[in-house]
């Protein structure tokens, strides 16, 4: 017989891998078909399971959770709640980036831009190495370009990387920002189709350790770089 539930929590196929294998290893059940985008499990059972054991296959594996509603899965979960890691990682940056611009002789505006620029995409690609495999994954769910090469979501990070040492050194300005605007545009194009979409996803900024969803922060993430990018290159050319 068929059981239906919902889980909340998955974000990529790594999850979508692992909640297969969890339901799959209990005796009473015979396969688990997931759909990663609704969190939806249809699972083929010898006798109707309760929800006590439900749970108890997903025992330790906080961050998944069997809900009966998405009402029930956003519950209690505040702005800051959701989106603390990045939040906490862009104030760290700001707040570094601001003390080497102060650190300087010349301080100014467009100094702290390029120290943050290189804090922003160091900081970001050093969580995207903890989980390469994972983030290649989730990155290619919406990434217009990893889609179709599966190698460029495993650079992808080495050029965030790249782009970092770059605006630390200062290096050929015209070189370094247009790498940026193309680098970010390409994921932003894909970020504002799956929101427009209203894909369940994770958002795979920060890597695949945290539990960031698509949506408009993502774009608004995006847009700031691109934008700072875009200033550099005009104030630099006048």
């Amino acid at each position: 017989m068929e059981q239906q539930i919902r889980v909340a929590g998955m974000t990529c196929a790594a999850c979508e891998a692992k909640i297969k294998y969890l339901f799959e290893q209990h005796k009473s059940i015979s396969e688990a078909k997931i759909n990663l985008e609704t969190g939806q499990v249809n699972l083929q059972v010898s006798s109707e399971l309760e929800l006590d054991a439900l749970e108890g296959i997903l025992l330790g594996h906080d961050k998944y959770k069997i809900v009966s509603s998405p009402t029930e899965e956003k519950k209690g979960t505040s702005f800051w709640q959701t989106y603390k890691p990045l939040l906490i990682t862009a104030i760290a940056v700001a707040v570094v980036s601001m003390t080497a611009n102060l650190a300087h002789d010349e301080p100014g505006f467009m100094r702290w831009m390029r120290y943050f620029m290189a804090g922003f995409f160091i900081a970001f690609s050093f969580f995207k190495f903890l989980d390469l495999k994972g983030f290649a994954s989730s990155f290619s769910m919406y990434d217009p370009l990893a889609a179709k090469v599966p190698i460029y979501g495993r650079i992808y990070p080495f050029l965030e990387f790249g782009l970092g040492l770059l605006f630390i050194i200062d290096f050929n300005y015209l070189f370094t920002n247009i790498a940026t605007i193309l680098l970010l545009g390409i994921s932003t194009i894909g970020v504002i189709q799956s929101v427009l979409d209203k894909r369940k996803i994770q958002c795979a900024c920060i890597g695949t350790i945290f539990d960031l969803p698509m949506s408009r922060v993502t774009i608004i993430e995006n847009s700031i770089m691109i934008g700072m990018a875009i200033a550099m290159i005009f104030v630099k050319s006048i």
